[in-house]
């Protein structure tokens, strides 16, 4: 399966090249609203020697653990930000009629390109600054791959989430609840102790982006114990089976549109 996973995107890949320009552009735009987006912890840290005993290379290496993550489930699973538009269109119904899992070839179509360049400007300020905090370091290192493999799984887990509510909507209508997930989870950009307890709770248990990049950056920096490692992998993987479970709940409420 995973060698026909790699394949399809491969040809995805081909596909999008036929228009070089094209393809060069979405990834200029990638990194250039990345670097925009690192711009504001710059701006504030001009001013502020620390944010709740925070440093501005700490917030960075959360952000590179973010941007990690959003890229790498662009490109592997960009599928999942289609399923709204299978659902609608009736196109879900050549999805259920093949004889595979219809989670995998949902995870297995598209790609976005824009999520190459968001990967590779955080694999780039990753190491950058893991040796700022201190990090960069055999132990450091490993338990930053392992964070990524982590925030990976649990970032796509909430976008599968977010969308598998497209089942409960009838075929005429829209919703912008997985673009509201999203978003709030983009408040994990900062330490959540600058937010309130009610927020805080939203970005640890409902939205957790919290464990994509807070909680990794809090391991690393040695507030938290190495224990803590534990945590990031068993919420991804809770959600993971949550979201899987809800997908395939929604898929027995699909109607064709020809129905």
């Amino acid at each position: 399966m995973l060698k026909i996973f790699l394949k399809l995107k491969e040809q995805y890949i081909k596909t999008e090249m036929e228009y070089p320009a094209n393809f060069w552009m979405m990834l200029l735009a990638g990194v250039l609203t990345r670097i925009l987006g690192m711009a504001a912890p710059f701006i504030i840290y001009s001013n502020l020697s620390d944010i709740a005993g925070w440093k501005r290379d700490e917030i960075y290496l959360i952000l590179s653990f973010l941007f990690i993550a959003e890229g790498l489930c662009s490109v592997l699973f960009q599928g999942i930000w289609e399923m709204p538009g299978m659902v609608f269109d009736g196109k879900f119904d050549c999805i259920l009629s093949r004889p595979v899992s219809p989670l995998f070839q949902v995870l297995s179509y598209g790609m976005g390109l824009q999520g190459i360049s968001v990967f590779l400007t955080g694999a780039v300020c990753l190491p950058v600054f893991l040796k700022r905090v201190g990090a960069l370091h055999a132990a450091g290192v490993i338990l930053s791959l392992f964070f990524v493999l982590c925030g990976t799984l649990l970032c796509m887990s909430v976008y599968l989430l977010g969308n598998s509510v497209v089942f409960w909507f009838d075929a005429g209508g829209r919703t912008t609840i997985p673009y509201t997930i999203t978003n709030i989870g983009q408040y994990a950009k900062y330490p959540v102790e600058i937010y309130p307890r009610a927020m805080q709770i939203v970005l640890l248990f409902l939205v957790p982006y919290a464990f994509i990049g807070v909680i990794p950056a809090e391991i690393l920096r040695g507030t938290f114990s190495r224990t803590w490692c534990l945590v990031p992998a068993g919420v991804s993987v809770c959600f993971f089976l949550l979201a899987r479970a809800v997908f395939y709940r929604g898929i027995r409420r699909y109607e064709s549109v020809g129905m």
